[in-house]
């Protein structure tokens, strides 16, 4: 055996963006020159020179049915007493190609920790260093099997991450075999790191060799279907519906929209049967106080939809994304039928924010009216605000303290004078109820819509005081959208961008309306 290539602690020695979820892994995996194999020796030589078996471990080697089988076990360690590190390879004795591939380095679990696992203060490592860790370690291992691996960010079931000892100073980072740039789950490796050591605590990788229909993207060309053909199809296909959901509180059931744990379709435009759903039926006559069609829209933007192999077969599939938390496979978060709160599979409401539509999304729902007044895009990103903006006179007032907050500003209030003052870096604005008069570090200016109360809340115009504090603004009148940049010289949001801030706001709209 010629190096280290299965080191236990590794440290940071690469830089791979963790915001790019579907970024392919470039680790280069090469075919070795097939010949029979025709001994022990020649099986255990075969594997070794494709950087299968690891330093410092135990193999064997016997012919089963036209196949080597390849086995490897490291020695017992003090602290667990299991193998520590052990595997297995099948070679096709005729030409020694490899069948399959299977290999783990058992995590020592029982070891005390020294620190309370959950503790984010002893961690030296973030997610993404902990990533690159990760990454590094995969490439380092040199493995000369077909395709590559690209990083897996889907979640994982709560209930299986409980069962793997999932924990946030051992994170688990997980890896799916990469088949001409295409993510193919069948196959797939985990990695996972100590964010406090730095150390790789455990791995396990899973690979077989399996055919792929059609073998390449581009031979599909000509009969697979687009993108957004998939969308449109995927998302009339998909169908809401209602049922009680009491698994905490049987006595206490809620109703509520739901969907089915998958959805998949395959290139030519048909759902394979497997994935044929038929919605139960609720006897009853029940008349939910909640849309349909806007529960559908808010259920979808949980998922991300994907061109991948399935069984090896190329195919479109809807994935929850990766901020998704759920307890099992067919117990995804669900929306209740009367309140449109987002909840859990125990009915409890789930404390964050609803992810944004995809773009799939926003390109396969029909188009709507625009019914809310003003909506605000901020360093480009949509703000959710608890208070929606409105126009009066022409000019956009938004809300004062979540704006400015957001900016740092210190912010004042004054009852008895009805007047609001926001101070940062310097400046200072000052502004009174209904007045067209404002005052910046103490000088009078005339400005076209006073400040505004509604609801018991102060609503002032956006581009004054936003820009009084150096911040660029801008409108979209097509769209509503009152475009806020905080840094010199950034990029205007494309119409696409734009198409999808405008489907978002829409939908924060008309959730607030129904709630």
């Amino acid at each position: 055996m010629k190096k280290k290539r299965w080191t236990a602690k590794l440290f940071l020695a690469a830089s791979l963006s963790f915001g790019i979820a579907l970024s392919a892994m470039p680790t280069p995996m090469q075919a070795q020159a097939l010949s029979k194999i025709d001994s022990e020796a020649k099986a255990i030589s075969q594997a070794d020179s494709l950087n299968l078996i690891p330093d410092g471990v135990k193999v064997t080697a016997k012919l089963d049915s036209g196949n080597w089988e390849i086995r490897f076990r490291g020695d017992k360690t003090d602290i667990s007493k299991n193998p520590y590190l052990q595997g297995y390879i099948t070679l096709n004795a005729k030409d020694g190609s490899i069948v399959q591939y299977n290999a783990s380095l058992q995590s020592d679990f029982v070891y005390p920790y020294g620190s309370d696992p959950f503790d984010e203060s002893t961690f030296k490592f973030s997610i993404e260093e902990a990533l690159d860790i990760a990454v590094t370690f995969m490439k380092q291992q040199g493995w000369k099997l077909k395709d590559s691996w690209m990083n897996d960010p889907y979640p994982i079931s709560d209930y299986i991450a409980g069962r793997e000892f999932h924990t946030s100073r051992l994170h688990i980072f997980r890896f799916d075999r990469s088949h001409d740039g295409v993510r193919d789950g069948s196959n797939g490796a985990s990695v996972t790191v100590d964010r406090v050591t730095g150390d790789v605590r455990a791995y396990s990788v899973v690979w077989d060799d399996h055919s792929f229909q059609p073998n390449t993207v581009n031979e599909a060309a000509p009969t697979m279907i687009s993108m957004k053909e998939a969308a449109d199809l995927l998302y009339n296909a998909v169908d809401p519906f209602l049922k009680w959901q009491a698994i905490k509180d049987p006595d206490q059931p809620r109703l509520v929209y739901a969907l089915h744990p998958n959805y998949v379709l395959a290139i030519d435009g048909t759902i394979p049967s497997e994935y044929e759903w038929e919605n139960p039926s609720i006897p009853e006559k029940i008349k939910p106080s909640y849309s349909d069609a806007l529960a559908k829209k808010r259920l979808l933007s949980m998922y991300d939809l994907n061109l991948e192999y399935i069984n090896g077969k190329l195919a479109y599939r809807l994935r929850l994304k990766p901020e998704i938390n759920f307890f099992q496979e067919g117990l995804h978060p669900a929306i209740d039928a009367h309140t449109g709160e987002w909840l859990d599979f125990l009915n409890q409401p789930i404390e964050k924010p609803f992810p944004p539509a995809g773009e799939w999304l926003v390109e396969a729902a029909p188009a709507g009216k625009i019914d809310y007044a003003a909506a605000i895009v901020w360093d480009n990103h949509l703000l959710q605000l608890q208070n929606e903006p409105f126009i009066q006179d022409g000019y956009t007032l938004v809300p004062f303290r979540e704006l400015l907050t957001k900016l740092g500003t210190k912010i004042t209030w004054d009852p008895a004078a009805r007047e609001v003052t926001a101070s940062l870096g310097g400046t200072t604005i000052e502004l009174t109820i209904d007045s067209k008069t404002a005052h910046v570090n103490g000088k009078a200016i005339k400005i076209e819509a006073p400040p505004r109360l509604k609801n018991g809340r102060t609503y002032i115009p956006a581009r004054l005081v936003l820009e009084t504090f150096g911040v660029s603004v801008g409108w979209n009148s097509t769209y509503r959208l009152v475009l806020v940049s905080t840094e010199e010289n950034a990029p205007s949001p494309s119409k696409e961008e734009l198409k999808r801030y405008a489907f978002q706001a829409q939908l924060n709209w008309e959730s607030n309306v129904l709630k």
